[in-house]
Order: C-alpha cells, then structure tokens, then sequence
C-alpha cells in the first residue's frame, strides 16, 4: 500500500466519524428565560381604597333623522272683562223651557209618605193587579197534567168523572181499533159546559163520538171556586184508546 492511498483512506474515515457525531448526538435546546416583571407589596390602607379604573367606551352616534316637533299655535283669546257680557248670555229663556223645568222638578218629587201608604193607592193597585190576573187565566188553555196547585183537586175530580162515563165503542174494540184525539172544551163559573170542540181526530169517527157522548153526559161539573178569579174554565183533553184500556191525559 502507498503512503498516499493510505491517507485518502484515513481522510474518508475520518470524514465520516465527523458526520456521524454531527447527526446523532442529540442536541441541547436553550429554554428562553421569562420575561421580568415588577411587583409591590399593598397595604391593606391602599387596598380599601382602591378604585378600578374603568375603561371609557366612546359613544355611538346615532344617524337617525329626527324630525322636528311640529310647533303648537295656542290660539288667541280674547279675554271678556266683567262689566262686558256676551251678547248669548243676555237673551232671556223662553217660557216654554221653564213651564218644561218646572214639569220635570214637579215630577221627579218623591212622593210623600201618607201618599205612597195611601189605602185608595194600594187598593187601586190591588185591583189592576187582581185583573190582569183574571184576563190572563181566562186566555190560558190548561191541561189535566197542569202543575198549578189550585186546580189540582178539581182536575183530579173532573178527569174521574169523564172517565166513569166514558166507553169504548164495542165494535172498535172488537176489530182491534185504537187512536188518540184531543179535545178542548170549556166550564163554565157554575159547572155547566159551555163549549167543546175536536182540535185532532183520532181518525175514526166512533173513537170520537164516544170520547164526546162522556164529556157532555158528564155535565153540569163542580162551580168553579171564587178564589180562582175566573168565569171560565178551558182544558185541553187527551183522550187516549189502547188495546189494553182507556185513559185520559
């Protein structure tokens, strides 16, 4: 071996000994000292007293138009002194309008005691009262099944009368006839009948005939009592024919 192939061999190694300690022996990193900071001590004087300082905020301005208020005209007045007199006040108030405001104070009076507890005053009302009463029960219609405790007896009496006269017709109960009528008829102050009349037929003239025959065979009834304050009395009848018996409701 030469001497110069010997020191390119001992070049190269060397060369790569160097390389190989640069890439893998592992490399120290410097950590970075921390910045400095001031501190003071505070006494607890300082600390009671402290007051934050708050930032200042700058203020928006607002970009909207504003519209001027409209500007109010007060109006003028003339003011009237005391001797002066508007020329509506001096016109004197017609006489119609005062015989009208001493109507009106006449009637809006209360009525005294020994008028309002009159006995012709209460009597007079008594009657209108009594009546008007009468008018309204001689216009109604009553029925057998009225609820109206002055009439009860007398209807119970009168619908056991008609029913003990009344018959169903033999041949119409043979044949198997039945039907319902309705009929309106009147008493009279003394008990006598004054009228009858069919408002709905059964359909068969024999169911009817004979629900009639029992009414007016049943009079004269009982005198209607004074206490009812009417001349006449008027029932609506529901004369009823079944093939299991008769009956009136």
């Amino acid at each position: 071996m030469s001497l110069k192939r010997f020191f390119a061999y001992s070049f190269a190694l060397h060369s790569l000994i160097i390389l190989a300690i640069i890439f893998y022996i592992p490399t120290t990193k410097t950590k970075k000292l921390p910045e400095e900071f001031f501190t003071r001590l505070v006494s607890p004087d300082e600390l009671l007293t402290y007051t934050p300082i708050i930032p200042v905020t700058p203020e928006k301005k607002s970009h909207r138009f504003q519209q001027p208020a409209p500007e109010i005209l007060k109006p003028i007045t003339k003011m009237v002194g005391p001797s002066e007199t508007p020329y509506s006040l001096k016109k004197e108030k017609p006489a119609d309008s005062l015989d009208q405001s001493q109507t009106v104070k006449e009637h809006s009076r209360p009525l005294s005691k020994e008028k309002l507890f009159d006995k012709n005053i209460i009597g007079d009302i008594a009657k209108r009262d009594t009546k008007k009463e009468e008018m309204e029960n001689t216009k109604k219609t009553f029925t057998f099944d009225t609820k109206e405790y002055k009439f009860l007896l007398y209807n119970k009496k009168l619908k056991e009368r008609i029913e003990s006269i009344w018959v169903y017709p033999p041949d119409a109960a043979a044949k198997g006839i039945y039907g319902d009528l309705l009929i309106k008829f009147s008493i009279k102050k003394n008990g006598g009948l004054e009228s009858i009349e069919i408002i709905r037929t059964s359909g068969h003239k024999n169911l009817d005939d004979a629900a009639l025959k029992a009414l007016k065979d049943g009079a004269p009834y009982w005198p209607l009592p004074d206490d009812w304050g009417i001349e006449t009395y008027t029932i609506v009848g529901h004369f009823i024919y079944t093939i299991y018996g008769y009956f009136i409701r």
